[in-house]
């Protein structure tokens, strides 16, 4: 019988490599891709390898037909390395990340799932696996069989997938069954809980758009994509800017917190963007916002105030008008140049 991979995204494609490595039929199905829309009954199939952003509904009626794997699942089966899983609502990247490039100092580790290089093409590749999971990834696990878990924090977030805040927190919490669990942001400080011992120090590397410095008055913060990064965002604006006035620009889609209500506080006005601005609008509680058709648009408004001080941190989602946060900072980068230059 063959298998099947559902969906045919980066994960996607490493499940084919992986089935083309160990000489696995397979079939593919992505309703986005034309040539893979069409697919024989899943009972059919021996195996379906389940991308982590299905559905939580189809994936229960994957389930219910057929035999279901995700690359979790296998990484978990057949890597020998040492597993350190970190979770959390903000802030994955960047710890694992850090905690990457302290560990890196004296062994041989690896920068894996939503991070780095894809669980599946780094099966015993590494000494120390730095995993950063997902509340989709953790909810679909078969089981925990992480060596160290770490839980940074939790906010409410992605309730178009879960339903409920209870049932996001409850997927969260699945890491707490990890052989051994700490709840920590400091990268030296689970560095020590790991080792027994302490690392020296170092001039840690931060990842782009996570409020990335831009210039000496612009932040671009494209990482920001829900309630609780943005609120965290302008904690850090008022230090950066030092009680001087600036503009916040938001963007995205606010369907994933429910359309949660927010008052913001901080920045002299409010300027939104894009698809959802109306829906933006509706959340947001502030004296003075401005909506835009665009960010072209939004930009020559700021060239007409002579607006220098400037955080992008969008507060949502921007999957729908961009590939992703890298793609929507990127595009900030390159429009900005008019202020810039």
């Amino acid at each position: 019988m063959k298998s099947l991979i559902y969906g045919y995204g980066i994960t996607g494609k490493s499940f084919e490599r992986y089935l083309i490595k160990n000489n696995i039929s397979y079939d593919i199905f992505d309703e986005n891709i034309p040539k893979f829309s069409k697919i024989n009954p899943i009972e059919k199939y021996e195996t379906i390898y389940c991308s982590p952003g299905i559905p939580k509904d189809i994936f229960q009626e994957l389930k219910s037909a057929s035999k279901v794997l995700t690359d979790i699942d296998i990484f978990f089966k057949e890597d020998s390395s040492i597993k350190i899983g970190i979770t959390g609502t903000n802030r994955k990247s960047t710890t694992c990340f850090h905690l990457y490039q302290i560990i890196s100092q004296n062994h041989s580790a690896g920068l894996v799932g939503n991070i780095g290089e894809p669980v599946l093409d780094s099966i015993n590749k590494n000494d120390y696996s730095i995993i950063e999971l997902s509340s989709f990834q953790l909810d679909k696990m078969i089981s925990n069989k992480l060596d160290f878990g770490i839980l940074l924090n939790i906010a409410s977030d992605h309730l178009d997938y879960h339903g409920t805040y209870e049932a996001y927190i409850e997927a969260k919490n699945k890491i707490k069954s990890s052989k051994n669990y700490i709840s920590e942001q400091d990268p030296y400080k689970i560095y020590e809980w790991i080792f027994g011992e302490k690392s020296l120090p170092i001039d840690l590397e931060d990842l782009p758009f996570r409020f990335q410095k831009i210039t000496d008055s612009i932040i671009n913060d494209s990482k920001s994509t829900n309630s609780d990064s943005l609120l965290y965002a302008l904690k850090q604006a008022k230090k950066f800017y030092k009680g001087n006035e600036y503009t916040l620009i938001l963007c995205g889609n606010p369907a994933k917190e429910g359309y949660k209500k927010l008052d913001i506080n901080g920045p002299k006005e409010v300027l939104i963007y894009g698809l959802h601005k109306n829906e933006i609008d509706e959340c947001i509680y502030h004296e003075r916002k401005m909506l835009f058709d665009n960010l072209k648009d939004l930009i020559a408004y700021l060239i007409s105030q002579n607006q220098k001080n400037i955080l992008f941190s969008p507060g949502y989602p921007s999957t729908t008008e961009y590939k992703n946060f890298e793609d929507r900072g990127e595009h900030f980068n390159k429009c900005i140049q008019r202020i810039i230059y």
